[in-house]
């Protein structure tokens, strides 16, 4: 079985200014390509599983999501020559106007439907797997899914963690502090 780190996009991997999908408005956060250089060279498969209701709200289409991912992966290839195994999202929203995208999902974090997806198709040991988010929602579905470690990274800091998080949960300020812990 593989291991594997399963990574929010907005926030987490990019600077999140809010329905990012065009290739001009790409910024990584800081320590995150070279923390994906560093997973890749430790043998773990790349997973991005990422909340992408702007489909649903009709600020952009599933083939500009694919688009912007692509262009995330050719960045990461050209510089550091290596790529995210695979892009997961959900389009769908309760609140969507795009109708085809309006309702409730378990591929929606915090549901875990991508994760169990994503741990199939690539034969993934969650017991030797690592979840990293900024948000709680981010990591509920590993948690449930009995995760090697789960981070909460950046300002989520400050939060208080709760169940069924807590103890289970470790927050960290920056890539750094989740590289030295591996």
């Amino acid at each position: 079985m593989n291991k594997a780190v399963f990574l929010d996009r907005d926030n987490t991997l990019i600077e999140d200014k809010g329905y990012v999908y065009k290739k001009e408005d790409l910024k990584w956060k800081v320590g995150a390509k070279e923390a994906l250089e560093i997973f890749s060279k430790k043998g773990y498969t790349l997973i991005v599983v990422t909340n992408q209701s702007g489909v649903a709200r009709g600020y952009y289409t599933e083939d500009e999501v694919v688009e912007f991912h692509e262009n995330m992966n050719n960045d990461l290839f050209n510089i550091h020559g290596i790529k995210i195994d695979k892009f997961y999202y959900s389009p769908f929203h309760p609140s969507g106007i795009v109708v085809r995208y309006r309702k409730q999902s378990n591929c929606r974090k915090p549901g875990n439907a991508l994760f169990k997806k994503a741990i199939e198709e690539f034969n993934i040991s969650t017991s030797n797997s690592i979840a990293i988010g900024d948000n709680t929602t981010d990591l509920i579905p590993a948690v449930s899914l009995n995760f090697n470690k789960a981070y909460l990274i950046g300002n989520a800091i400050n939060l208080k963690i709760e169940e069924p998080l807590k103890n289970k949960v470790t927050a960290v300020k920056n890539w750094n502090e989740i590289i030295s812990d591996l």
